[in-house]
């Protein structure tokens, strides 16, 4: 590769402020050695990034970039020269010498686009070839080497070759994209002066350790045939179909084993249950180096906790939040956007890409996502396979449909088989009864809960809706009834006041007091959204729920006697089978509603053919195997859209999307986060956030003091990331909906940072959550904001 006279010259410049060329590749390569010895690379794949590793930032000796490192260190500032240079990743081949076999190619490929200051590098290298040419020659003699224009020449050819080969040969730009991914992330890791990977030895053993504690409290407790069966099949893509209550949490778990992870879930109020559950009840000790929470709120969870057994330490909190961006933790439970954003090659895409060929990735309730999340996430498995990664589905329904869209690259086509397939494993037809239905062929009302309600000697109820709007309504119906202890959960409360709605929802749900044996009986109604859907362990004695689809339906069902404690001669769910048509997306091209008509239709039709009475795990699969069918569906919107998404996806080439976009796609989800102004009492939590907000100004005036240590400011940085993850804290996330119109002329946009900006948006806002305004409130010029002086 690089000539060892020339790298002895060029070894001694600067690659960082601190940091001379060698230093910085000795320490990139000490990170590439704790993935070998972990066991995420192999020897081939060692040699290769060695060499890449070696070669990467030699390009750095230019008299350009060296003279911005000795301005910085002076306190100046130097810009880049874009008349006069190039970017040291496209100088940087141009000192080594290359092959003409797949190896060097894929090294060369990973030096090259090691960075991404241009949209396409080699198409920088064919435009800057006179100022590449004469950085080359600069270097060669300001060391007094040689200058060999034939080495050069043959270069330029090598590197159209490279481009032509890799655009023709996948399967060496896969070779290619693993190893400038590898390389990515371990120079990041040595930049950050972080490990690159953790060491995943402590998983098996804390599953181990939780097993032998039940022991001590029931010495018949042991493994059941879920956990067993995926504690011996490791080394197998799965997908486990098991009902809800049998343990998939732990037989997740025990599949990842002492290996790299990812436990994706769709819901954060579930990945929070999930990771305070990880953390407290298995790994326990040494959290921050094993496992880490990824979604957008990560920051405050990590800050409203002790990762320690003393008090919260900043450097403690703010390290284990850069490791879990950096991905270096062993275990991650995780939003899918956190992960399967990889697949739409975005620039920067790469060391993700390369983390799952050597990770193994669990799927919870796949079916709870739309089509356009599905297409992403199914895409990705089979990525994720393709390079050598492991996945593996866990969920208590699975509709064939899903089954079938796992195993197919496209519409029509053969089924791929990927998956070893497990259902019933747990013996359903032994498994306790605990769901006695009663279905209702109306839209839900509140006479008919509080009628029951007020006749019942169990008092735990869950009231499940579709929307916020009907939440809210049967809400205020209930409570005017006289039913006082009553709570609402959805999405539209401010930050802070929903996390103490789950806190407190999680603890009313338990099934069993403090002795684990005593039923815990608390007289308390919950009205909610989908929001306790998913993957939460709660546990109420009666349902009230609209009928969505009839994978959601089970899994709100899965809410109600999840032990099987309780007694079921009477009916324990209740389920509305009419909604609101505005819901339904009936045609390919509709823009409102959220619920698939066909499927909606499939489950009302699959729920009414059972009728009342006692609804089994059998009785459920059953269902959805007769019904869910790729050839029910097949008319469907949800297939249509799915299969255009699929395509979309499929065909993207390199960076065709922004990071920005794609993460748009991913989410497919358009929210905003601004300050609620109750349109009679103001502004929400005024006091506090004007409080935060004079903090904000004084922590950025320190920053930009001059007479200021490195380590001083290292200290208002973390500060800063602290405030404005508590200003977040008093905000709400709205719809584009609830900005439209005329209500814009409302909205003052308050900056936080250079980059971000939340607006304060006039509504109605108390126990209810956020409501935006009537379109007559709205054209109320009275209720103007613009001109609030009280805040800053």
């Amino acid at each position: 590769m690089i000539d060892d006279k020339l790298y002895d010259k060029l070894k001694h410049c600067y690659a960082k402020e601190d940091e001379s060329i060698e230093v910085h590749v000795n320490n990139v390569l000490e990170q590439m050695g704790i993935l070998k010895k972990l066991g995420y690379i192999d020897d081939e794949k060692a040699e290769i990034l060695g060499d890449a590793i070696k070669c990467h930032d030699v390009g750095k000796a230019n008299k350009y970039f060296q003279n911005r490192i000795l301005s910085a260190k002076e306190g100046k500032k130097k810009y880049f020269d874009k008349e006069n240079e190039v970017g040291h990743n496209i100088l940087s081949p141009f000192l080594c010498r290359f092959g003409d076999d797949e190896r060097d190619y894929i090294t060369a490929y990973a030096i090259v686009n090691h960075h991404y200051y241009v949209k396409n590098n080699f198409n920088e290298i064919k435009e800057k070839e006179d100022i590449l040419n004469k950085n080359i020659e600069e270097i060669y003699k300001s060391y007094n080497l040689e200058f060999d224009k034939n080495n050069i020449l043959d270069l330029y050819k090598f590197i159209s070759i490279l481009q032509t080969e890799l655009e023709e040969n996948p399967q060496i730009l896969k070779k290619a994209l693993l190893i400038l991914g590898l390389l990515n992330k371990c120079d990041y890791a040595a930049s950050a002066h972080m490990e690159v990977e953790y060491s995943a030895d402590f998983l098996q053993n804390a599953l181990e350790n939780m097993m032998d504690e039940w022991k001590n409290k029931n010495s018949s407790a042991s493994w059941n045939d879920i956990q067993k069966f995926c504690m011996s099949n490791k080394d197998t893509n799965l997908i486990v179909v098991a009902p809800t209550g049998t343990g998939k949490t732990e037989a997740a778990l025990s599949w990842i084993g002492d290996n790299k992870g990812f436990f994706i879930l769709p819901l954060k109020t579930a990945i929070n249950s999930i990771y305070d559950r990880v953390k407290k009840d298995i790994v326990k000790d040494n959290i921050s180096k094993r496992v880490a929470l990824l979604h957008g709120d990560t920051f405050n969870i990590y800050n409203d906790e002790e990762i320690n057994a003393n008090n919260k330490n900043e450097e403690d909190i703010w390290a284990y939040y850069e490791k879990s961006k950096l991905l270096s933790i062993p275990l991650n439970i995780s939003t899918p956007d956190q992960i399967f954003d990889f697949i739409f090659k975005a620039i920067g895409f790469e060391p993700k890409y390369a983390m799952l060929s050597y990770s193994k990735v669990v799927i919870d309730e796949i079916q709870a996502y739309d089509s356009n999340l599905l297409a992403c996430i199914i895409i990705g498995i089979q990525n994720i396979i393709d390079i050598g990664g492991k996945v593996s589905i866990f969920t208590a329904t699975l509709p064939p449909f899903v089954e079938d869209l796992l195993s197919l690259k496209k519409a029509g086509s053969s089924k791929i088989e990927r998956y070893k397939f497990v259902k019933n494993i747990a013996d359903i037809k032994g498994y306790k009864k605990r769901h006695n239905i009663k279905i209702l062929e109306e839209e839900m009302n509140a006479d008919l809960i509080y009628e029951h309600y007020k006749n019942s000697y169990s008092k735990k109820y869950l009231v499940v809706c579709n929307t916020v709007k009907k939440s809210q309504e049967i809400y205020q119906e209930l409570k005017d009834k006289g039913i006082d202890n009553i709570n609402l959960l959805h999405s539209k409360f401010v930050k802070l006041e929903c996390k103490e709605k789950e806190n407190h929802i999680m603890f009313v749900g338990k099934t069993y007091k403090e002795d684990n044996e005593t039923i815990n009986e608390i007289d308390e109604v919950w009205v909610c959204t989908q929001i306790v859907e998913a993957s939460l362990d709660i546990d109420f004695d009666y349902i009230f729920t609209e009928l969505s689809d009839l994978n959601g339906l089970f899994q709100r069902l899965g809410r109600i006697n999840r032990k099987g404690a309780k007694n079921i001669n009477e009916h324990n769910c209740f389920i509305f089978t009419e909604i609101n048509r505005k819901l339904l997306i009936e045609k390919e091209e509709s823009t409102r509603g959220f619920i698939d008509e066909a499927i909606y239709k499939l489950s009302k039709k699959a729920i009414l053919s059972h009728g009342d009475g006692i609804l089994t795990e059998e009785d459920k699969l059953n269902l959805i195997d007769e019904y869910l069918t790729t050839e029910n569906m097949k008319e469907s919107v949800f297939l249509k859209r799915y299969w255009i998404s699929y395509d979309y996806y499929s065909k993207l080439y390199m960076h065709q999307l922004s990071a920005k976009n794609a993460e748009k796609y991913l989410r497919n989800i358009i929210s905003f986060d601004v300050f609620p102004k109750d349109i009679n009492n103001g502004l929400l939590n005024e006091e506090e956030i004007n409080l935060i907000f004079q903090r904000i100004k004084a922590v950025k005036e320190h920053l930009n003091d001059k007479n200021k240590s490195r380590e001083e400011k290292k200290k208002y940085v973390f500060e800063l990331s602290e405030l404005k993850s508590e200003i977040m804290k008093y905000t709400v996330s709205v719809g584009l909906y609830d900005l439209g119109g005329e209500k814009v002329k409302y909205l003052e946009n308050i900056e936080i940072s250079k980059n971000t900006s939340i607006p304060i948006l006039l509504c109605h806002y108390d126990e209810l959550g956020f409501r935006r305004l009537t379109e007559e409130e709205s054209k109320n010029e009275n209720f103007d904001n613009k001109d609030d002086e009280n805040f800053i």
